[in-house]
């Protein structure tokens, strides 16, 4: 039951995500579904390191929700494939980041640097299978092109939610030593 109640919170923290990054950056889209800035990776990634599979489960509900809304011209097994990537994808990039890259199973002990190195683990594996998939789909004309672009705006949206994330929690501290 509490697995369900994570998976159910991640898909609903991750389909906002997704309408938050389309109502503030919707209409900047590079390319098809690749955007300047993208949030939601930054959510993805939170979501798979705190919660493992459940979070990715969750992504992967989320986003299959949130595609079929966005494109239901493209249908539903576009949403169901689209929203497996954005799940699988950061799940993946997690377990590569413990087996390569030295991040702590546990997620107890993780420098900056380490932090650094698999974010843009984390957003260069998405933008490529996200890429590789809309390219077979003839959704993207350069998918080298769009790649590089949502390599970048997957980067740049993760960075944004490490900042905030840590400003929070240093902005909790505060409150808690103040208490």
């Amino acid at each position: 039951m509490k697995r369900l109640f994570v998976i159910l919170i991640a898909a609903l923290i991750y389909y906002t995500s997704l309408f938050f990054n389309d109502k503030v950056w919707g209409e900047t889209e590079f390319s098809f579904d690749v955007h300047w800035v993208f949030f939601p990776s930054g959510i993805r990634f939170i979501l798979v390191l705190l919660a493992l599979e459940s979070g990715a489960l969750g992504i992967a509900l989320g986003g299959m929700l949130w595609n079929f809304q966005d494109h239901p011209d493209l249908g539903l097994e576009f949403a169901v494939i689209t929203g497996g990537i954005a799940g699988l994808s950061p799940w993946i990039a997690r377990r590569l980041s413990v087996s390569y890259l030295g991040l702590d199973h546990e997620f107890r002990v993780v420098s900056p640097q380490t932090l650094l190195k698999i974010s843009m683990l984390f957003a260069t594996l998405s933008a490529l299978l996200h890429q590789l998939w809309f390219y077979s789909q003839n959704l993207t004309e350069n998918w080298v092109l769009s790649f590089g672009v949502m390599a970048l705006s997957n980067w740049m949206g993760t960075l944004l939610v490490l900042i905030i994330f840590k400003y929070l929690i240093q902005k909790s501290d505060r409150h808690h030593l103040g208490s």
